[in-house]
């Protein structure tokens, strides 16, 4: 799918669900009865949902999660989802639109997925026999459970399919990756929100119906879990955030000290690999394992000998086998760090070939892990780019595709390259292709 199709598409989603979700809203705005609700619990619930909203948890895969979940989903239980559907579109559209100055059309979009979010979810919690406002545990825990999933489910795959018609790929390939990481933090928000509603249901025992005083406090109960857990999976964010700069910064240090290496060579490999494993779909760790390993993948090299760095390759033997040992070095380096397992397996395998003729074990095509398949090729790229035009550099990878490399991957580089606008000529390309040939033994 070429980028202006895709947009168009993407724009077309984002008013459908915009388009529906202010459509939803109006339905449900002549059935509410705002008698019946006080204006300190509707207050409480706003408040707390435009606070919480600006909480926001960095994901690994990019975006982030509101800690507003928890007020939604206790509010779907005390309030129904008429009420908390109104709640989240006023509280998200003040949150992110008036102070987190999002664009319009994004705050719009959020705000109307949660509304629709939030009414297909009572309709599951009441489907299931649960009652609005009067939770009885265990009795009505199917239907509280139920809501939940149906929340969870629904928030994430509104923006799955936003993702895929952004970025390309399967709708179902994007939602099971956002689930995964999405189910710990809503399952944990969803347990403040059940204990919300149930504060929330006896607070005539414990604070008083309408006594503003004792719903700040309801609000303040509500608040610590929150911000512990949003602290907490932030706090996670940061760390990933330092792991990864450290990472970058030794492979910069290492560049430096070891003779023959191309200043910013590693970081170039990590960004292509990374933008290879996004269009190939990988979950999130998969994808940060590879850009760690694109960053260190010839940490090995502090193990060989400086004279042997420079002047050791030949375009027919391959490399001396003094070098050849960098790989198996680094992944030794690597393997005791418990976090970088699978990255050192890439760094081990990063030199192996498509037709088995590679090096430390001679491993061919799919049993090579596919993260050092992707390495491999950033490699490559990245090694020919200072000296040769992106075009240039695709052809021969593209001769080598089937010996060296992988096929498949080399077409997933060129389509990246291509939408990025860095190969503008796919006829050049092709020229070149048939005009150059490879040495008949490249390692």
């Amino acid at each position: 799918m070429r980028a202006g199709p895709r947009k168009l598409g993407l724009w077309l989603y984002i008013g459908a669900v915009i388009g529906a979700g202010i459509g939803a809203a109006l339905w449900e705005a002549g059935r509410l009865r705002l008698g019946e609700l006080g204006i300190w619990e509707l207050g409480l619930f706003i408040g707390l949902a435009g606070v919480l909203d600006l909480m926001v948890v960095p994901l690994a895969g990019g975006g982030g999660a509101a800690a507003s979940f928890a007020v939604y989903f206790a509010g779907l239980l005390v309030l129904g989802p008429g009420p908390i559907a109104w709640v989240a579109a006023l509280a998200g559209l003040w949150s992110e639109g008036i102070v987190r100055r999002m664009p319009l059309v994004r705050a719009g979009f959020n705000a109307a997925h949660s509304v629709l979010s939030l009414l297909l979810a009572g309709w599951v919690y009441q489907g299931l026999g649960g009652e609005v406002g009067n939770i009885v545990l265990p009795h009505h825990l199917p239907a509280v459970v139920g809501a939940a999933l149906c929340l969870w489910v629904t928030e994430t795959g509104w923006v799955a399919v936003a993702v895929t018609l952004e970025r390309g790929g399967r709708v179902w390939r994007w939602l099971c990756l956002s689930l995964g990481p999405m189910l710990t933090l809503d399952g944990a928000l969803a347990s403040v929100g059940l204990l919300l509603a149930l504060l929330y249901q006896s607070r005539l025992q414990l604070v008083g119906e309408r006594d503003w005083s004792g719903l700040a406090l309801l609000g303040l109960i509500t608040l610590v879990p929150s911000g512990l857990l949003y602290y907490a999976y932030r706090l996670q964010g940061h760390l990933h955030q330092a792991y990864a700069h450290s990472l970058r910064t030794l492979g910069a240090l290492l560049e430096g000290k070891v003779e023959g290496s191309q200043p910013g060579h590693g970081e170039r490999v990590a960004a292509l690999a990374a933008a290879m494993a996004q269009a190939l779909e990988l979950s999130p760790r998969e994808r940060e394992q590879i850009r760690y390993a694109g960053f260190l993948h010839d940490i090995g090299k502090v193990g060989v000998p400086a004279h042997l760095l420079q002047g050791t390759r030949n375009p027919f033997l391959g490399e001396a086998p003094p070098l050849r040992l960098h790989p198996q070095i680094g992944a030794q380096i690597l393997a005791p760090i418990h976090f970088l397992g699978p990255a050192a397996e890439m760094v081990q395998a990063h030199h192996e070939r498509w037709d088995g003729l590679g090096y430390p074990q001679g491993t061919r095509q799919e049993k090579i892990p596919l993260g050092a398949r992707v390495l491999s090729l950033a490699n490559a790229y990245a090694g020919m780019t200072p000296t040769l035009s992106p075009s240039q550099a695709l052809s021969r990878l593209r001769q080598a595709a089937g010996s060296r490399f992988d096929p498949r991957l080399v077409e997933t580089l060129a389509q990246i390259l291509q939408e990025s606008g860095e190969v503008e000529d796919p006829v050049e390309t092709a020229q070149e292709l048939a005009s150059y040939r490879f040495p008949p033994r490249l390692a």
